[in-house]
């Protein structure tokens, strides 16, 4: 009877740790769910938009055999 009974305990305290290791897992899991919301409603500033740049000026080719003017 004795060995029947410590592998019950030994059988029933597994369990015990076992759903105890689930519950932490499942608190653990609801407080970063939480904080994930929480971090979502909280809106911060966008950065300023980037200065206009001028396009470039185009300059077409030129004509003259020396390439200096029309």
């Amino acid at each position: 009877m004795a060995p029947k009974t410590s592998n019950l305990v030994a059988l029933l305290l597994s369990f015990f740790l076992l759903f105890v290791s689930s519950q932490v897992v499942v608190a653990d899991a609801k407080r970063h769910q939480l904080n994930k919301l929480r971090l979502d409603c909280v809106s911060f500033p966008y950065p300023p938009p980037p200065p206009p740049v001028a396009p470039p000026i185009y300059v077409p080719p030129s004509r003259s055999p020396k390439g200096k003017g029309p």
